[in-house]
This record gives structure tokens, sequence and C-alpha cells, in this order.
């Protein structure tokens, strides 16, 4: 795939308010006045919470996506979110990578991460999408999509431009998602146009086709094997 830009990740919800609280004064992101006031940057990543008309709630499979945000103290910053109000699922791993596992108020799972050896003030992120068949699910992000998992240095994540997902197995997930407009993908590409040519070769449908934004992007949305959506995004600025 010739990505122009690096994943851009939607978080959707039926009470955005709250998240973009969450998300601003807690977990504490950077604010990304370019894509307007609900968007953020976590690390390289831009993170945009909205709302959609598909959506009742919280979250009926907080572990299907999980947002890992890099800490140089997890023990530390966990305290320190604890002390303003949010939940945590238990203590942190054990090293060399540490993870704890905190909930936002839609019930998504985020976690804190950090690794022996990583440079202090290192800001990192990376997206974990599980499923109950991630052999298939990897085939399709790397054959299909067209992202390179060539990176056995940091787990063979699919690296869009800078940005990091990994697919793994989780007991919880299982079947296909039950909500898949929770958390999109979105693909910057240059040409939108050929690239979803080259995906539909691959005997893939696309729910949406060239959909004009008020912004002025283009999008086309296809799902993955487990119903997750994915989209490419064109966007040439201004005017």
């Amino acid at each position: 795939m010739n990505l122009d830009g690096n994943l851009i990740v939607n978080l959707n919800s039926a009470n955005p308010e709250a998240l973009v609280a969450f998300y601003r004064d807690k977990i504490g992101l950077k604010p990304n006045a370019a894509m307007g006031e609900t968007a953020f940057m976590a690390a390289n990543t831009p993170f945009i919470i909205d709302g959609h008309s598909e959506l009742n709630g919280p979250t009926k499979e907080p572990p299907r996506t999980i947002f890992n945000f890099s800490a140089d103290d997890v023990v530390k910053e966990k305290a320190r979110l604890e002390s303003l109000g949010v939940r945590f699922l238990g203590p942190p791993s054990n090293e060399p990578i540490s993870f704890a596992t905190f909930v936002d108020p839609d019930g998504n799972y985020g976690q804190l991460f950090s690794m022996q050896g990583a440079p202090a003030g290192l800001e990192m992120f990376a997206l974990m999408r599980t499923s109950a068949d991630p052999e298939r699910m990897r085939a399709f992000y790397r054959d299909v999509v067209g992202l390179s998992d060539d990176f056995p240095d940091l787990g063979n994540p699919f690296m869009a431009g800078e940005s990091s997902i990994y697919i793994g197995a989780h007991s919880e997930v299982r079947g296909q998602a039950k909500e898949p407009a929770r958390v999109l993908l979105n693909l910057p590409v240059a040409d939108l146009a050929a690239e979803q040519k080259r995906i539909e070769g691959h005997g893939v449908n696309f729910i949406r086709t060239a959909g004009r934004e008020p912004w002025g992007g283009v999008i086309s949305t296809f799902a993955d094997p487990d119903g997750n959506y994915l989209q490419l995004m064109e966007y040439h600025g201004p005017g």
C-alpha cells in the first residue's frame, strides 16, 4: 500500500464529550488543532474522538481494540491516574515490558507500557487489534491491505507510516465485531481510486465508496475478516 502519512485513529462514542475530557485531562494527550477540537496526538498518531449514530452506551467488546501509550514509569503513571479516578484492571505486568490496563468512560481498554532500555521521555503509541483467528487477520493486513510487518525488533507489528498495529489473540474475543464503528482505522493514501481497485481485486467489497466529507476529504470504507472497519482516506488540503 502506498501510504501518504500515518495511521489516523477514530474512537467513536455515543458520549464523545466524556471521552474527550478523559483523554485530554487525565491521559494527557496533546491537542491536534489542525484536525479539530476533539483531535489529539498519541505520539505520532492522530487520535480523533467523535460521535457515531450506530453506537449506544458503553463498548460491548473492550478487548477488541486496545490502545497502548508509553510511560517512563508505569507504576508512577498508574498511581497518578488512579488519583484522578481512573480504574485499572490490576497491577502492572512484569518486566522487560511492563503493562497496566485502564478503562476509559466507554469501557474501552487502554494500556500504559514501558520497555527496559527505552530512553526517558520517548513517546510511543501502538494499537492492538485482537481476534479469535489472528493468523487470518495477519494475512489480510499483510496481503490484502498491503501493510508491512517485517519489524522483528518490535515484535512484527504492521506499520502504517510511523504508527504500529499489532494483531493478536484474546480469550474474550470471538467471531465478528459487534460494533465495527467503535474504532475506525484510517489509512491516508495519495490515490484512493487506485488503492480501492487494488483491494477490490482481492475480492473485498467496500461498504462506502469515495464518500466526500465536509472537511474536504474523500473516504472509502471496507471491513477486515472480523468485520472491523478500515478506511482509505484521500485529502490534498484546503482548496
